[in-house]
């Protein structure tokens, strides 16, 4: 119940980092091979989903794969712990959707942060009522049930692009999704507050009236200030940046 707790709380640390600020933090860690394409928001508001995944693979459908009783994702989703993100991944298929209200409603009452669907998704005002944010590749009316097979679960998978591992973490949002390491999460959250505050002081110097081409990225000149900026919230005045930039503090 302790490990359950701690990695809740370390997606719901990770879930404050926007993907765009991951990003700059990992710039030298591969992200080609860690940014997962192609999904978008199916429920509103759309907000972060982040925490350890839980795989679900879907294969096209074939008589002789299917086997008689409950799909074999409905224990999965019955067993998903606290914290955790369903990745379905269905191909990138459009012909059935692997998710709807009911998954998603059982899955978010399991303590789920999250869905992420290689795949079509259905009931889209249900999804939304259930309360579990869900990114997906597209919509469809109708079930998968004649057309894709849940085949094999937390096994190495590829989804929307990118390799994923049983023991991986992601976290999505709007600009897109990322896949990570726990290495990963632990390198993120130890640089998020520094991060966080660069961007937003560098924000406010833009705000202020400065050229990108003197103020992004920050030069060392202006250190000093981000460094009072990240200890009090106080910005430099106009006078006091031109100074810093011509040489002359």
């Amino acid at each position: 119940m302790e490990i359950d707790a701690q990695r809740v709380e370390l997606a719901q640390r990770l879930g404050q980092i926007p993907t765009t600020i991951a990003c700059d933090i990992l710039k030298t860690e591969g992200l080609g091979d860690r940014v997962a394409i192609g999904l978008e928001p199916m429920t509103a508001p759309a907000v972060a989903i982040a925490g350890p995944v839980s795989l679900i693979e879907f294969l096209p459908g074939r008589p002789e794969l299917r086997r008689p009783g409950p799909p074999a994702h409905f224990a999965m989703i019955d067993a998903v712990k606290p914290g955790e993100v369903l990745l379905l991944c269905a191909g990138g298929s459009l012909n059935g959707a692997v998710l709807g209200d009911m998954l998603s409603t059982r899955a978010k009452k399991r303590g789920a942060h999250g869905v992420l669907v290689d795949g079509a998704v259905r009931d889209l005002d249900g999804l939304t009522r259930s309360g579990l944010p869900v990114q997906a590749r597209g919509v469809a009316p109708m079930a998968a049930h004649e057309t894709l097979i849940p085949f094999a679960c937390n096994r190495p998978i590829r989804f929307a692009g990118v390799t994923v591992l049983p023991d991986d973490w992601v976290l999505a949002d709007r600009d897109g999704i990322l896949v990570l390491t726990l290495a990963l999460v632990d390198l993120l959250l130890e640089h998020q507050e520094s991060a966080t505050a660069k961007d937003a002081f560098s924000q406010d110097l833009l705000l202020q009236g400065f050229e990108l081409t003197k103020v992004f990225p920050l030069p060392t000149s202006l250190t000093p200030f981000l460094d009072t900026f990240r200890a009090t919230g106080q910005m430099p005045d106009s006078y006091q940046v031109q100074q810093a930039l011509s040489g002359q503090v």
